[in-house]
C-alpha cells in the first residue's frame, strides 16, 4: 500500500504545536480505510488553518472541549455529505454560530468551545458558509449577522430555499440567550420558529446536518 501525501504531513510535528501533530494523527487514523484519500487530506489541512489562524492548539490545551466540538462539527458534515470534499461549493447555514465572546455555560467566562468554528470550517473546506448569532461576529472570513433568534421572524431576511445545507446546535446552551429567553415557554416557542425556518430556506434535496430540535424521519429533512 502506497502513503499519500497526507500521511507524511501529518506524521511531521508542526513547529511548536506538537498538540495538532497528535490530534492530526489520530483524526486521518480513523479515515483511513475510507475509500477516498480526500477526506483525511482535507481534514489534515483544516486542522492545519484552524490552527494557524486561530491559535487551535491554545485553545485546546487551555480548553479540551474545544476538540471535541471540532472533531464532532466535522463528523457531523462526513455523515451529511458522505466526503468531505462534497461540501465545496454548497451554500450552508449555521444558526446560533457563536462567536469569539460567548460565554461557558457552566462558568460564565468567555470560552473557545462556542466560537463560530463550524463556519470556519466551512471555509476551510470550500463552502459558502453563512452564520447568525446574536454575539459579535466582526472579522469573521465568512458571511455573517447579528440576530436575536428569540424573536419571530429573526431570519426572515434570509430569502425562502436558499441554502443546500443548514446546522443549528448548542443555542439553548449559550448562557447569554438563556438569560434572556428563560422560560420553559421560550423553548417551545423558539423551536417551532428555528424548525419552521429551517424547512423555509432548505432547498429542495438540502439536508439538515444537525440540529437540536427534534425532527421525525417523516420531516425527510435529516441526513
Amino acid at each position: 500500500m502506497h502513503n499519500s501525501p497526507f500521511q507524511s504531513q501529518c506524521q511531521t510535528p508542526h513547529s511548536g504545536r506538537p498538540g495538532i501533530a497528535v490530534y492530526c494523527n489520530e483524526m486521518t487514523a480513523r479515515r483511513k480505510d475510507a475509500n477516498s484519500d480526500e477526506s483525511p487530506a482535507l481534514v489534515e489541512q483544516t486542522i492545519q488553518a484552524l490552527d494557524r489562524k486561530y491559535d487551535l492548539s491554545r485553545k485546546i490545551a487551555q480548553e479540551p472541549e474545544a476538540r471535541d466540538v471540532i472533531t464532532q462539527f466535522i463528523g457531523r458534515l462526513e455523515r451529511a455529505f458522505g466526503d468531505l470534499s462534497a461540501v465545496r461549493g454548497r451554500r450552508i447555514l449555521d444558526i446560533g454560530c457563536g462567536s469569539s465572546a460567548s460565554r461557558h455555560p457552566r462558568t460564565g467566562k468567555v470560552t473557545p468551545m462556542f466560537e463560530p468554528w463550524f463556519c470556519r470550517i466551512l471555509v476551510e473546506l470550500g463552502a459558502d458558509a453563512v452564520g447568525v448569532d446574536m454575539g459579535d461576529l466582526e472579522g469573521e472570513p465568512f458571511e455573517h449577522y447579528r440576530v436575536d433568534l428569540g424573536k419571530t421572524g429573526a431570519l426572515d431576511f434570509l430569502p425562502d430555499a436558499s441554502f443546500d445545507g443548514i446546522h443549528d446546535s448548542r443555542i439553548f446552551g449559550s448562557p447569554e440567550f438563556t438569560t434572556q429567553h428563560p422560560a420553559p415557554e421560550d423553548y417551545q416557542r423558539i423551536s417551532r420558529e428555528i424548525k419552521r425556518q429551517e424547512q423555509r430556506l432548505l432547498r429542495p434535496g438540502g439536508t439538515i446536518v444537525h440540529s437540536d430540535i427534534p425532527y421525525s424521519r417523516d420531516d425527510k429533512l435529516i441526513a
